[in-house]
């Protein structure tokens, strides 16, 4: 399988592309800064100079690849828009995404709770309503999107599941994800799709 990786620069990002490499996928990770990539030279990883913010690069750089799998950030000095026009990008150049997000953000929204969503929200501002955004058309497209609560360095120990949003009852203490757990997740989708054109929550056991 083909799988095409955006945000491949960023931790979790790097965890992807290690998994799907460690899977045997054929792999291109998407970067602005090639160089940036932290990941061991593979015979079956090849590396792309792509922005979203130049969408030729990223419909050319997706171009045959079975899925794509999005870690897309930004940082508070960056414009959100860059997760809309990301997001509005691979919905259209790929034939499937697997798509990183925020637990309480977008179709999540009030997962969390009435208070921790009401504290959260002003602090996220600067990308609350771009999350939603991208996510919607992401969803729309058929897409699958992986709502995660607060990323830890933590090891995976096999203890994790993705679950319809839908189906999470909410709580106030948002569940703590460890990022290769989420790289674990996300790659297991993009091989065997059982949550297209829904929105997910990735829940991990403590143990």
């Amino acid at each position: 399988m083909r799988i095409a990786i955006l945000g491949s620069t960023g931790p979790t990002g790097r965890l992807l592309v290690a998994r799907a490499v460690e899977r045997g996928h054929d792999v291109v990770a998407l970067a602005r800064r090639p160089e940036r990539i932290e990941v061991p030279a593979a015979a079956n990883l090849r590396v792309v100079r792509a922005d979203v913010t130049d969408a030729g690069t990223v419909a050319a750089a997706v171009e045959g690849a079975d899925v794509v799998i999005s870690a897309l950030g930004i940082t508070k000095k960056q414009d959100p828009a860059i997760l809309v026009d990301g997001a509005r990008q691979i919905a259209s150049a790929a034939s499937r995404v697997v798509w990183l997000t925020s637990l309480g953000m977008g179709a999540t929204e009030g997962a969390l709770g009435p208070v921790t969503g009401a504290l959260l929200k002003p602090i996220l501002r600067h990308e609350w309503d771009a999350k939603a955004v991208a996510g919607r058309t992401v969803r729309e497209a058929g897409g699958t999107t992986v709502h995660a609560g607060p990323l830890t360095n933590k090891p995976y120990r096999d203890n994790g599941r993705l679950l319809r949003a839908a189906d999470f009852r909410p709580r106030t203490i948002p569940p703590m994800a460890p990022r290769a757990g989420i790289a674990a997740l996300m790659v297991a989708e993009a091989e065997s799709p059982h949550f297209a054109d829904t929105d997910t929550i990735a829940l991990f056991d403590n143990r």
